[in-house]
């Protein structure tokens, strides 16, 4: 129970930390107060976290827009933020919002992601976007109770109506990180972390819905018997061939990295196979060991299948300590027919200063690939300034070919155990 108290501590943290934020401004100015960001502009001002970038491909003449959406606080109230961007992520305004009654009061949202249904699903036709969260995040952990709720938009991300409770989790255990795909059965499949059993602190769970408001076939995806191994924060893509990729952090499972990066794969977008089976371990062709929050995209590439794009938290040495690229890298497969083989690292878009670990710097962030698929969107989070302050989301574009990440830039200072 005390992982799961520092659990609980640690996202009533992110709530402050994004609260410190001050409401208002829609924008800022290009660089304004990026004491930690080497690269990147910020997106707006007031405080965000779990930032999240979707491209409509499903949505008529709306299909090219780039959406963002965000968690913000203000007056004690979580809610998520909507931005879009006409010009392929070279700037973001302000689209809609999202306000849960369940995270008013207090209660506070967090862990939210954001996904367009490439299919219909029930009364929901291709085009319709779905985000969803988890609710009841900023109360006492022996008090608290958190649900993942979902909300629909029927015209391109303005505006949103409730449309379900995904789970509602009993007095104290949390449930976080909802993340959506339409299996080939077509059914909408939701993934998220769980530290309700008492058998594992926490896992990988799943269930799926004909229509979006019923939820049903509660399954365990992943999960470890060594009670603090925590395996979370699931992010799902389907290849062009039909196979569903999922990427996760699996955390106090290696001594040396403290929360390393997996994958796997299904047929069918349901079945992931042995829930016990860890999966794929990723590291790049250069011994570079992602840590943490991992976010996945799929962008065109020489193959048929594409390729992948990595987004993660920290990067680690193989053997300990943290590598040059901490804080400056991407990483992008351009096979993912051979998940085992063939990471490499490229420099990130938006570059962060002093990443050893926290609810904000470089936490969840999020990749898409520009239209040509030439280059990455990348938007990530970080403090304002280096004391005080909120977290905030920043973002920028750059190239996913032409350039070697770990001789762009120059090593930073040894850590024998890098984590959060």
């Amino acid at each position: 129970m005390v992982v799961r108290k520092v659990r609980a501590c640690l996202v009533a943290l992110l709530v402050m930390v994004v609260a410190a934020g001050t409401a208002g401004a829609d924008a800022a100015p290009p660089g304004a107060g990026a004491a930690d960001v080497d690269k990147g502009r910020m997106v707006r001002q007031g405080g965000s976290s779990y930032p999240r970038l979707v491209r409509l491909q499903h949505s008529g003449a709306a299909d090219g827009r780039v959406l963002a959406s965000m968690t913000t606080y203000v007056n004690d109230a979580g809610f998520a933020v909507i931005y879009e961007s006409t010009d392929d992520g070279a700037s973001f305004h302000p689209l809609g919002e999202i306000h849960d009654p369940e995270g008013q009061n207090k209660k506070g949202m967090c862990c939210s992601t954001l996904y367009e249904l490439p299919r219909q699903v029930g009364d929901m036709p291709a085009g319709t976007l779905l985000w969803a969260g988890t609710a009841g995040v900023g109360a006492d952990p022996d008090q608290r109770r958190s649900s993942i709720r979902v909300w629909r938009s029927d015209d391109h991300g303005r505006t949103w109506n409730f449309l379900s409770t995904i789970v509602q989790a009993p007095v104290g255990p949390g449930v976080w990180e909802p993340e959506f795909t339409v299996s080939e059965r077509g059914d909408l499949v939701a993934f998220y972390s769980d530290d309700g059993d008492p058998k594992h602190d926490q896992k990988l769970v799943q269930v799926r819905s004909q229509d979006g408001r019923n939820w049903t076939d509660l399954r365990e995806t992943v999960k470890n018997d060594k009670f603090r191994v925590r395996p979370g924060m699931s992010g799902v893509r389907r290849l062009p061939d039909g196979t569903y990729v999922m990427v996760y952090e699996v955390c106090n499972y290696d001594p040396v990295h403290i929360c390393t990066v997996w994958m796997r794969t299904s047929r069918d977008g349901w079945d992931f196979g042995n829930p016990y089976d860890l999966g794929t371990e990723i590291v790049s062709d250069t011994g570079g060991q992602p840590l943490g929050t991992p976010t996945i995209a799929w962008a065109p590439g020489p193959g048929r299948n594409g390729r992948l794009l990595l987004a993660y938290q920290m990067l680690a040495n193989h053997d300990g300590g943290w590598a040059p690229g901490n804080g400056r890298t991407l990483m992008v497969n351009d096979d993912p027919r051979n998940l085992a083989h063939g990471w490499r690292e490229i420099p990130s878009p938006v570059q962060i200063k002093y990443n050893e670990g926290s609810v904000c710097r470089n936490f969840s962030p999020t990749t898409l690939p520009t239209r040509d698929g030439r280059s990455v969107i990348h938007m990530t989070t970080d403090f304002e300034y280096y004391v005080g302050g909120p977290c905030e989301a920043w973002f920028g574009t750059g190239p996913i070919d032409g350039g070697s990440a770990s001789a762009a830039h120059p090593a930073q200072p040894v850590d024998p155990r890098p984590g959060r």
